[in-house]
Parts: C-alpha cells; sequence; structure tokens
C-alpha cells in the first residue's frame, strides 16, 4: 500500500496540506508520491485514478483505492481512523 497526494502548485490548501500528508504516511510507514496536476504525468496519473478535487491523499492498495481524503479533510485523525479501517496503519 501507498499514498498518492495530489496538488497543484498555486492552491494554497494544497500547500498547507502538504506537509500534513508526509506526517501522515511517515507516520503510517507508507511511501507517499506527490503528484503535480499541472504536469502531463500528475494529470495521467489523477485521470487514471479519478481524482477530480486537489488536494487528495489517496491510500492505494493495487489497483484499488480504499479511501481517499479531498481538502480540509486531510488531517492525521481522520487519516488515522481509516488506515486502521483498511489495515494500513
Amino acid at each position: 500500500m501507498r499514498l498518492l497526494y495530489f496538488y497543484a502548485p498555486w492552491c494554497s490548501v494544497c500547500r498547507e496540506k502538504a506537509p500534513v500528508a508526509g506526517q501522515i504516511a511517515a507516520a503510517a510507514g507508507l511511501e507517499l508520491e506527490q503528484w503535480n496536476v499541472e504536469e502531463e504525468a500528475g494529470r495521467i496519473e489523477g485521470e487514471r485514478r479519478r481524482i477530480k478535487g486537489i488536494p487528495t491523499l489517496a491510500l492505494v492498495d493495487g489497483d484499488r483505492i480504499p479511501f481517499r481524503l479531498i481538502g480540509r479533510m486531510i488531517t492525521p485523525e481522520n487519516a488515522r481512523h481509516l488506515l486502521e479501517k483498511f489495515g494500513a496503519a
């Protein structure tokens, strides 16, 4: 399992939540991949994962995405609850 963080450089909430996403990944012992949706690779990965809003923190297990947290919902408390629920913590 790994965590994907989708963001745009101009997005203030994305900048605010980027360190939080890093802390969540470190606490869970998971790899964090950051994808800039302004770049082609990030846009393609976002389309592949059906990302509709930014910032988005998504838990990926193979091709499945058991959960996504979007915007201000990206908090350690929300992530901890969902990581425990889906066996990633």
